[in-house]
């Protein structure tokens, strides 16, 4: 169905590119690799860009990948901090993401890395070891967001046991501080951000 309606999209108008906003693309493997192979063998006349988590991929999923025409895979590493990610993404290690992004670019694949500022229990110190992991690592692109406690989240519940919360539906959209974890300020957080942004 995948491969038909990329076809269809390309055929019917003209589209040369698709992103997938996806967090679980690569979750199925089989499935992947199926969707992948067919787009290698049958090429619909487009290329395509993913989101991945680095804890699924590998040589075999690089290079296939590559062959569908896939040319850029978005990582969401969200914090620098090895226990923010320890607390925030169970699966995810920063040294297994450093090694994912190498593997990628080897593969002629360019890989964005995803942050996020404001977590719950994040501080200064921690901000800045995010900054530096994201400027010492090989990303060719990166996203900062503002982070946002949305209703359905894990986190939501608690939220506000962690720090100060605007739940203000007008101003939750990834670029406004809603949420300013204990011990930091709006302003802080703000600058911090454009400093991480520069």
């Amino acid at each position: 169905y995948m491969h038909a309606h990329l076809a269809y999209l390309r055929r019917r108008w003209g589209i040369r590119h698709v992103t997938f906003y996806d967090d679980i693309f690569t979750a199925n493997r089989r499935r992947i690799e199926a969707f992948a192979t067919l787009m290698a063998d049958r090429p619909p006349g487009l290329t395509f860009s993913c989101a991945a988590r680095a804890n699924e991929v590998d040589e075999d999923l690089a290079r296939l990948l590559r062959a569908a025409g896939c040319w850029q895979i978005s990582f969401g590493v969200e914090s620098g901090d090895a226990d923010l990610v320890r607390v925030h993404r169970k699966r995810s290690d920063l040294d297994d993401v450093r090694a994912k992004v190498a593997l990628l670019k080897k593969n002629g694949i360019r890989v964005k890395g995803l942050f996020i500022v404001g977590l719950p229990g994040e501080t200064e110190e921690t901000i800045r070891r995010t900054i530096d992991y994201a400027c010492s690592n090989d990303f060719d692109e990166i996203n900062v967001s503002k982070f946002t406690p949305f209703p359905g989240a894990p986190i939501y519940e608690s939220i506000r046991e962690l720090g100060e919360f605007d739940e203000d539906w007008s101003r939750m959209n990834l670029l406004k501080f809603v949420f300013v974890p204990k011990g930091l300020t709006r302003e802080r957080l703000e600058s911090l951000y454009r400093e991480f942004i520069r």
